[in-house]
Parts: structure tokens; sequence; C-alpha cells
């Protein structure tokens, strides 16, 4: 399968702030979030760190998309200087918004790349940042920025100097409108205590949990999931108390659900680990949370990971003990030979640990695929502890862009498909069920879903891989396709059904 690439993370952000629409359509509303690490996105596999920025999609509701450039380690100075401001103001339109939020990093005097002098240059361009959007017709708010975590004797003190003062003071010169990060984390943070505190920043990790802090870190600057919701939530509410009409964007706060946290999405890179070559590297692809191509699951972690759940990858044979980490587990179209040089099959061994698992309340999701793209043998050998068995078949076969031979949309009573009038699955493994297995979606008798309830746990199936990047939204699906809708319906429920995990 030819692959399109994306044109930057923040477009995942956009797609998924319309997961409640179903479909990508046109905003009725945009958000620019220019920044520093603090509000950034950071991957999610196996890393502890998240930005606000990251979060706050979730407390908007439908017609809203977020663009998040902010990047890590940038002042007010480096993201001028490097071209990340022009990139924002060549896509502003009237209407849009920019949330600007800079001062870890311009602070640093040392460091004459990023040093901006507080009353200076950190006014001057953040006064260029404001007037040159609304020059475009663009709405700038000012934030200050986020306290870090800084107690003496069991006392908070500050340690952004005059950088908010300077925010608030460009805010009333300039009549802009400004949202106080900095007085509300310090009251959030203050109120937490010195030792209550650490649940909000990377202080909190422990050693040997995460891939990509392994030795843990005492970091007092940067978010844990948990710190960058709640930070998220601040700037939410900082944002319901301006004039903005941006604001009835946003969504009640007893909408919004997080039944992800304390909850770990473990995504199958040994079964399924095929790599290609991008320029000198070779790299993972096809499946993988970190693939922002068509072929990647970029879009579907974004799902997971804006419930509060983190992501993670495992990449050996998985055991009892691997799989004790997961709330989740999923498995997606196991290697063939041509696609991977030593593909790594099931085997009993690991069919028995993962059995064990979903017993002991775990929750399996299994996408397969059709004759031509997968692994059938040995995958079966899994498939078949809980009742089901994917077949060496094809169906909703398409040619070319009708997509409507691809198409289900006649649906049983269930959360997946709730709200939802139109799928698109392309050429589909049909499933066998036996008890405990029993169909969940069956066009003319064929099984293309099932579900199975064994022990304390459930497993899913479908013959498809269905929620890659390409398939997941219009980016290349007429809008009458709601598999975007679909994968945030299947993403609550696996979450509902799954246990937290004690990290």
């Amino acid at each position: 399968m030819r692959t399109l690439s994306l044109s930057g993370r923040f477009l995942l952000s956009a797609i998924v702030a319309l997961l409640a629409l179903g479909a990508v359509s046109q905003p009725e509303a945009r958000i620019f979030l220019i920044g520093d690490s603090t509000m950034a996105d950071k991957p999610l596999a196996g890393n502890p760190e998240v930005g606000w920025g990251q979060m706050f999609p979730i407390f908007f509701s439908p017609g809203v998309t977020i663009e998040n450039h902010a990047r890590n380690g940038r002042s007010t100075k480096s993201f001028i200087d490097q071209g990340l401001w022009a990139a924002v103001l060549q896509r502003l339109q009237p209407g849009d918004h920019v949330f600007i939020q800079f001062g870890h990093n311009d602070s640093k005097k040392d460091d004459s790349l990023r040093y901006a002098e507080p009353h200076t240059t950190y006014k001057q361009n953040l006064i260029r940042f404001v007037r040159e959007a609304r020059a475009k017709g663009a709405v700038p708010v000012l934030l200050t920025p986020v306290n870090r975590r800084n107690f003496k004797d069991g006392v908070f003190v500050d340690k952004h100097g005059d950088y908010p003062a300077v925010v608030r003071e460009v805010a009333r010169e300039e009549k802009t409108e400004l949202i106080d990060m900095h007085a509300k984390s310090m009251k959030v943070f203050e109120a937490a205590g010195e030792e209550g505190s650490k649940k909000y920043f990377l202080m909190s990790v422990p050693k040997g949990v995460y891939r990509a802090l392994p030795d843990g870190k005492a970091d007092n600057t940067h978010f844990t999931k948990f710190g960058a919701i709640e930070m998220a939530k601040l700037a939410a509410e900082g944002l319901r108390e301006t004039s903005l009409a941006l604001a009835s964007f946003l969504r009640d706060p007893a909408e919004v659900k997080l039944n992800g946290l304390r909850k770990v999405v473990g995504l199958d890179n040994y079964f399924n680990a095929e790599t290609r070559v991008e320029g000198a590297k070779t790299v993972g692809f096809h499946y993988v949370w970190h693939d922002t191509t068509n072929s990647g699951f970029a879009v579907l972690g974004s799902l997971f990971d804006r419930t509060g759940a983190e992501c993670d990858t495992l990449q050996k044979a998985p055991t009892l003990d691997d799989l004790k980490n997961f709330s989740v587990y999923i498995i997606v179209d196991p290697d063939t030979p041509a696609e991977s040089p030593a593909p790594h099959y099931m085997d009993e061994a690991s069919a028995e640990a993962i059995a064990a698992w979903v017993k002991a309340g775990g929750v399996l999701a299994l996408f397969h695929n059709d004759k031509v793209n997968t692994e059938f043998k040995h995958f079966n050998i899994l498939a078949g502890k809980f009742g089901m068995r994917f077949n060496e078949d094809q169906h909703h076969p398409v040619e070319g862009k009708k997509f409507d031979m691809g198409k289900s949309d006649v649906f049983p009573a269930h959360p997946i498909f709730a709200g939802v009038s139109k799928i698109y699955m392309k050429e589909v493994s049909s499933i066998s069920v036996t008890p405990p297995a029993e169909p969940l979606l069956a066009e003319n008798g064929v099984v293309l879903m099932a579900t199975a309830r064994v022990g304390k746990g459930m497993v899913f199936a479908v013959g498809d891989p269905w929620l890659y990047n390409e398939y997941i939204d219009s980016r290349r699906l007429p809008a009458s396709f709601e598999n975007l809708k679909a994968a945030g319906n299947l993403v609550g429920w696996l979450l509902d059904q799954a246990a937290e995990i004690r990290r």
C-alpha cells in the first residue's frame, strides 16, 4: 500500500479535536498554540512527559480544531528566529485564535539564542505576536507562564521573576485577553504543598517504569499526564473568565470523561515489526503509535491519550509479567516474510500468556487483515483461545475510489456504533466464532467483528487494521464515513472494560 505523508503532528491535534463530529469538516473555530515545552505535544509511547496543550482539546466541544505549534526549549526569541512564528502566521485566517505562552526559556541568561530580557526583548516579542496576529484578522490571547515546582522550608517560591508581570502589562497595554496561568498554577501548587505537588511533575516518575525515562527524573518543570490535564483545565477555566465568544465552545466540565486515567494501552511491535529506511535511518512503521503517515496509528494513539490513558509499546514476545503492565493490549496485522525478513510468529507460549492475562481481567484487541497482507496459521493459535478463527478470505473489496464498496451501515445496538451511521472497512477477513466468542458485526451471515468474555477479561476482534491514519478521518474518505467517531467509541468502550494499573 502506498502511503501519503502528513504535514505535521499538529494535524493530528486538529483531527482529534473534531472527534465528536465523527468526520473532519470545516471547523467553526481554530486555536493555534505557541509556546515552550510545558505546552508542547510529546511522544506518546513509553513517555510520562505531557504538555498541557496536548490535553487542551479534551475541554472543547465539537467544531474546534487545535493546532499545537509549541516546541520544546523555545523562547519568544528562538520561536521567531527559527521561523516557527512565520509558519504559524502564514496559516492564520480571520477569526482564528492564537494562545501565546512563553517565559521559561526567555529567562536563560547564559543562552544567547534564547535569552530575552523581560522589559525589552521579551516584551517587544509579545507585542509583535499580538499585533501580527491581529493584522491577519486573528485574535491573540496572552498566557503567563505556568509555575515551576519550587519550595523552600515548605513555602512556595516563584522562580519566574518579572516575566509574568510583563505579560500582564502587555495585555493591558494592547487590550488583549489574558489567562493568568502563573497565578492559577501557583494557587494549585501552594494548596497541594511541597509533597503533594510532586504528582503534577516528573518528580513523581519512578525508576524502571518508562522506557523514555528508565532512571526516573527529578524534574520540577515538566508535567505528568495528571499535571498536564490539570494545567489544561486551568487554561479552560481562564478562557471562561474572558469575554471571548470562543468560551462558548468549552465543554461542561461534567461532560469531560477521563476514563483512561491510570490505565495503560500497550501496542504490539513484535508480531508486527515492519521497518523502512528514512534517510540514513531504519525506522519502525505500519500500525505503530509514532507513525504519523497514512499507515500509522498516531491518530488512534491521540484518542487514547486524550482519555488520560498512557500509551506504550511491547517490542518482545509477551509474558504474563509484561502484560500485567497493560490495561489494554492491541495486536495488529502480524508480519509475513514479504513484510519482514524474519517474522515473529505467534506461538503457544505467547498465546497462553495472553490468554492467562485476559482471564485475569485484561482487555485484548485483535486487528487482523485480509489473506493477501497478513499471517493466519500462527495467529489463529491465539484467536482460538477465545473461540475465534480468522479466515483466509476477503470481504469489502474496493476498486479505486469506489469507497462505498467498503461500507458498513447496519449496526447492532452497541457502544462502538453509538451515533455512527456508516463506517469504512476495506478487504476484511471474516471471523468464525464458537463460544465464548460472539458475533458483534455481521453482514449476510459473515462475521466481521467479534467479542468474547473470558474470565474477568474481554477480547475484541476485527478482520481489518481498520483504524490506521489513512482511514480514520476524511483525509481520503468522503465525510459521510464516520470511522473517527467509531474509533472514539471503541477507545471509550475498551477503556471502560479495562482495569487501572499502579505505576
